[in-house]
């Protein structure tokens, strides 16, 4: 089986699978346009993107190279497997070229692609809160923009895969030959723990926002102004900081805090668990019922910040005893090789639906 990753590489995810499918005997490609920091595994290529407007002349040598890759790339692909509900050029040549080729294709949703803003807000008072400060104008195109994602990829036959339980609210999986669920997945050899020490004078709690307004900063600074007034405690507020430098701190913290708005968690919080740390998110109630019931992640939203937090801060027990069931969490729920294998199942029935489809003459 050869598998092809495109074109998106959000929080590497292309990198860790491509990778992880590799080792499990798979055939993966990846190939990301212009944004990819991470990408420095066998199987992984990074075509550079400039701006087509500031230079023109470069941009469109560039554009016209990508799509020769492209086209090269999925002639050579049995499955396609495109991450980002976005398309790299005009007029959706990219996709609708792997249409044209009737391979099996997949389109991975990774949040802010296919998050509608009323959607995300009906049950989410934190979410609404933060919409209210963008103008309608910009959440109107914030909502056409979602809808769209579904409807190019749909409309040419992709099927659909999304690893975030949030996400199912948003994605009309009517619309696709197929709808699939896996979680986010993780190298955990790369990520050693150091758990807690329970005897912390001074416990260390970290937040690393990616987006401070998408996380909650303003509300985290405040509750840590506030326990300070009571509490002895370090704090650290990595943003901007290399990923390397982050990482390292989020290994030797106490407490990990990651998003007070959107009601789900994301790839940091998983981080932090796989150092064995206990991570405190919200996820809003209508989510909780998704997660295993193993799932140790310290749930919080903004009027309970500080009371969680004091509590963590206070019994430093507690936190050691989460942080070891937060890492036995990920290697259950997040190895990337398990979850390889999952993707293995999903392709071959990809490929399965695609022949019967080919055989009645179906597009």
């Amino acid at each position: 089986m050869r598998v092809l990753h495109l074109p998106t590489n959000i929080a590497s995810q292309i990198s860790v699978t491509v990778r992880a499918l590799r080792d499990v005997g798979v055939d993966a490609r990846g190939i990301l346009w212009g944004n990819a920091p991470t990408a420095n595994a066998a199987g992984i290529a990074t075509f550079g993107s400039c701006s087509r407007r500031r230079h023109s002349l470069r941009g469109l040598l560039l554009t016209l190279a990508w799509y020769r890759t492209l086209r090269n790339a999925m002639r050579w692909a049995d499955v396609i497997h495109w991450h980002f509900g976005l398309c790299t050029l005009p007029f959706q040549a990219d996709i609708r070229y792997a249409a044209k080729l009737e391979k099996p294709r997949i389109v991975e949703f990774w949040g802010s692609d296919v998050r509608d803003p009323p959607i995300a807000s009906a049950d989410n008072p934190y979410q609404r809160r933060f919409y209210e400060q963008c103008p309608p104008s910009v959440l109107d195109a914030i909502t056409r923009s979602a809808r769209k994602a579904q409807e190019r990829f749909s409309r040419l036959g992709f099927a659909c895969l999304i690893s975030g339980p949030e996400l199912k609210a948003y994605v009309d999986s009517r619309r696709f030959t197929g709808s699939y669920f896996v979680r986010q997945r993780m190298f955990l050899s790369e990520f050693e723990p150091q758990y807690a020490d329970p005897n912390a004078p001074r416990p260390l709690v970290v937040h690393a926002p990616s987006h401070k307004g998408k996380k909650g900063t303003d509300c985290v600074l405040r509750v840590i102004e506030q326990l300070r007034r009571t509490h002895v405690f370090e704090f650290q507020l990595l943003h901007g900081v290399e990923r390397s430098e982050a990482l390292r701190i989020v290994r030797r913290c106490d407490v990990f805090l990651d998003q007070f708005v959107v009601g789900d968690h994301g790839l940091a919080t998983l981080e932090a668990m796989a150092f064995g740390k206990p991570a405190v998110c919200y996820i809003k109630p209508s989510l909780v019922p998704e997660y295993p019931p193993d799932c140790p992640i310290v749930n919080a939203n903004q009027d309970s910040l500080a009371q969680v937090v004091e509590g963590l801060l206070v019994d430093g027990q507690r936190r050691h005893e989460i942080g070891r069931r937060s890492r036995a969490y990920v290697e259950q729920h997040h190895d990337a090789h398990q979850i390889a294998r999952q993707l293995i199942k999903i392709y071959e029935e990809l490929i399965e639906k695609n022949r019967d489809r080919r055989h009645r003459g179906d597009r």
